[in-house]
């Protein structure tokens, strides 16, 4: 039985475990985060070198293992004596410390290959002939672009990243470092007791793999008749396009590098004529406004448009990084002025207004979100101002029967997203977990197009294609077990939705009482609540992928 002394004494202890930690960590935290922004936006080597410095000293500094052992131990037996928010601080301290408990090469060595791969990655452009091209060049050829010829040569320009070897060609392949970088990892996870680092992150992330996978083959059930039948119609209308039979459809013909969206309708997407010569920036700051929330501090920190296609070496993706929040949060862009980014724009500003509603008065370690789903779950619903008709015409400006004819047309491309988008998460879900099971498989490349073929319908290249596409994808090497964050999110997110109209009266765009309540009820929480209890919280129930599903009811098959 407990005492009320031995009480007194966990809670003091748990006070003393915390505020050490936070006093330590803060400021190494804030200052490799302010390394990884120069890092990602310049592809400065010093600025590499500074984020490998200050994230081995991270590590090594949560690598404490008296500190470990006394963190279980407050969560062990009296726990429940001690206060609910530091109880929460310990146990998110204990789960940092948990997968940092590992040798200090180890650490060295994570540390430095991590930031030299991301460096890699960030250095390659894609070539096409003599000319050296961006991404935003190669998705403008995938969308607009009706020779076979022409997508196929702008495809596989994207895919060589996995043959990369750096500027100077001194370093091994891409996707050569990428195996290596996992099974470094996966030696990691087993000094912390795992069997590799792909259940480590996310069980001490707090979503168990074994209800993950549950819920992907529940989705992929339910999506699966649904996908089939409108996908037949889409390769009938690609065909079409191309001038080939549907038999001779192969990756490159679905105008997106991976088919991780829908093709858009026509040679672009919707809003793109009347996105023209508009201020993408300018329609954030005022869609966040309407809500409630004043982006212009984020603007004035962020890096938002292209640097030169040859010379820059720029991140050429987009995220938004909150280097100190909810002081100080930022947002990287490539911006051109269209459809995909004035959506991305919106995605990105809402992660900035989770991070910079955070309440400031909240201790370090519980000054985030609870998990990054519920991050991405924000930022998929910021994202669809675009399908909403009172702001296509109040500030986009269309009249009101083109505002409510697009907004229509927007929320059954939305279902059609969705459902596309569902099915390229199960590939990348399931890949990466054989990835992680087994680094050193030799038939990884027919693996990959396994699942492409299974879950999304693709024929593979050919029989001599090279066998490394996978590792075209960057999220295997700075976000590892990170690719159902955004799907699950979207689950989350239709169920937030429906509480937010219920309690609201309405949804998001232009809604203050919605941005009222996403900001108390959500953001200044912090992380002081788990995330499943999070959304019990704000909506009454657990975690229900039912909301998500009915979303796909407007999907139109052709």
């Amino acid at each position: 039985m407990t005492t009320r002394d031995d009480a007194s004494s966990g809670a003091a202890s748990a006070r003393s475990l915390a505020s050490t930690l936070e006093r330590d960590l803060e400021p190494l935290e804030i200052a490799a985060n302010e390394a990884t922004w120069e890092a990602e936006r310049t592809g400065a080597a010093e600025a590499f070198d500074r984020v490998e410095t200050l994230r081995a000293r991270v590590m090594t500094r949560l690598a404490n293992r008296d500190e470990f052992r006394r963190a279980g131990e407050l969560l062990g037996s009296g726990a429940e004596e001690i206060a609910p928010e530091l109880r929460r601080q310990v146990f998110r301290w204990r789960n940092r410390l948990a997968a940092n408990q590992v040798d200090a090469s180890t650490i060295a060595r994570l540390a430095r290959d991590e930031a030299e791969l991301v460096r890699q990655y960030n250095g390659f452009r894609a070539r096409l002939g003599d000319a050296t091209v961006n991404d935003n060049e190669i998705d403008r050829i995938l969308h607009e672009e009706r020779s076979s010829a022409a997508v196929e040569t702008a495809w596989r320009a994207s895919k060589a990243i996995a043959r990369y070897t750096g500027e100077d060609g001194a370093s091994a392949p891409v996707a050569e470092r990428l195996r290596a970088l996992v099974r470094l990892r996966n030696a990691a996870a087993r000094q912390i007791g795992f069997d590799n680092a792909y259940r480590a992150h996310l069980e001490l992330g707090e979503m168990e793999q074994d209800w993950l996978y549950s819920t992907l083959d529940l989705l992929e059930r339910e999506t699966r008749p649904l996908f089939e039948a409108w996908k037949s119609g889409l390769d009938r209308e690609l065909a079409q396009r191309f001038g080939v039979a549907t038999s001779e459809l192969r990756p490159w013909h679905y105008r997106d590098r991976f088919f991780q969206l829908p093709p858009p309708e026509g040679d672009q997407a919707e809003l793109d004529p009347v996105l023209e010569g508009k201020d993408i920036v300018a329609l954030a700051v005022r869609s966040f406004d309407d809500l409630g929330f004043d982006i212009r501090p984020i603007v004035e920190r962020s890096d938002l448009f292209p640097g030169d296609p040859v010379t820059s070496r720029k991140c050429q993706h987009a995220f938004c990084l909150s280097v100190d929040a909810p002081r100080d949060v930022r947002v990287l862009c490539n911006i051109t002025t269209d459809q995909r980014w004035m959506g991305t724009t919106l995605h990105e500003f809402g992660h900035g207004i989770y991070g910079s509603s955070l309440d400031p008065g909240l201790p370090f370690v519980l000054r985030d979100d609870p998990h990054t789903l519920c991050n991405e779950a924000i930022a998929l619903l910021m994202e669809r101002h675009l399908l909403d008709a009172g702001w296509l015409e109040r500030v986009l400006g269309l009249d009101s029967g083109a505002a409510r004819a697009t907004a229509a047309s927007g929320r059954r491309r939305l279902a059609i997203r969705h459902l596309v988008f569902t099915r390229w998460v199960l590939v990348m879900c399931h890949f990466e977990r054989a990835l992680y099971e087994n680094p050193d498989r030799d038939d990884l490349g027919v693996l990959w197009w396994d699942l492409v073929e299974r879950f999304q319908q693709v024929r593979r290249p050919g029989p001599n294609h090279r066998d490394d596409d996978w590792a075209a994808k960057i999220h295997f090497v700075g976000h590892p077990a990170y690719y159902q964050n955004y799907l699950i999110g979207e689950v989350f997110g239709a169920q937030l939705e429906r509480a937010v109209e219920r309690e609201c009266r309405g949804g998001f765009p232009g809604n203050r009482d919605a941005g009222a309540f996403l900001r108390e009820r959500m953001f200044e929480r912090g992380a002081t609540l788990s995330w499943r209890d999070l959304i019990a919280s704000l909506s009454g129930h657990p975690l229900d992928p039912s909301f998500y599903l009915a979303t796909l009811s407007t999907v139109t098959v052709y």
